[in-house]
Formats: structure tokens, C-alpha cells, sequence
């Protein structure tokens, strides 16, 4: 029983570490633009950040993580869809100087 008891709370601390709303640090050094960026920066790629609460915020800062995971240091959203408690982000993860 107190193995069980373990094994749940390890994964319950697994589950929240990995949560890909919370800004990692990578995602933190991620500045979210407000316009297209000019030739000061360069493109490392597109990111889609997800949400299945229905929060714009939480799907912003997934995109902010997974473009920290690229080296990105500034992100242009394109496009935000909410359908229904799903929410995505579209964007472009960009390395300006």
C-alpha cells in the first residue's frame, strides 16, 4: 500500500514538472512581439502552443517554451483558434540580435 501511495505522488510531481504551460526558462527569455519582425531577426522556425482549458495565456506560453527549446529569443503569433476548450497558437520563433 505504501508503495502505491509513493508511486502515485512521483508521478503526480512528474506531472506537474512537465507541464507545458508553466514558462520554462528558456520560454521566460522569450519576448512575444507585437509586430512582424524585420531583418534584425531570423527565422528558427514555427511553433503551435496548446491549450486544452479553453486559456489563450496558458497556449502563449507553451508556444514561448517550445520556441526557448529552438534558441528563439522573440516569437510572432499569427494566428490564435480557440475551438471549444482547445486553444492554439501559431507562430513564428525568431533569433534577433
Amino acid at each position: 500500500m505504501n508503495k502505491l501511495i509513493l508511486l502515485v505522488a512521483l508521478m503526480s510531481l512528474a506531472a506537474c514538472s512537465s507541464n507545458p504551460a508553466a514558462l520554462s526558462d528558456d520560454g521566460k527569455e522569450v519576448q512575444v512581439l507585437d509586430s512582424k519582425p524585420g531583418t534584425e531577426c531570423s527565422v528558427v522556425g514555427k511553433v503551435v502552443g496548446e491549450n486544452g482549458q479553453g486559456s489563450a495565456d496558458l497556449a502563449r506560453n507553451h508556444a514561448r517554451n517550445l520556441a526557448g527549446k529552438l534558441r528563439a529569443n522573440a516569437l510572432f503569433i499569427t494566428q490564435e483558434v480557440p475551438n471549444g476548450q482547445k486553444v492554439q497558437i501559431f507562430a513564428t520563433a525568431y533569433q534577433c540580435e
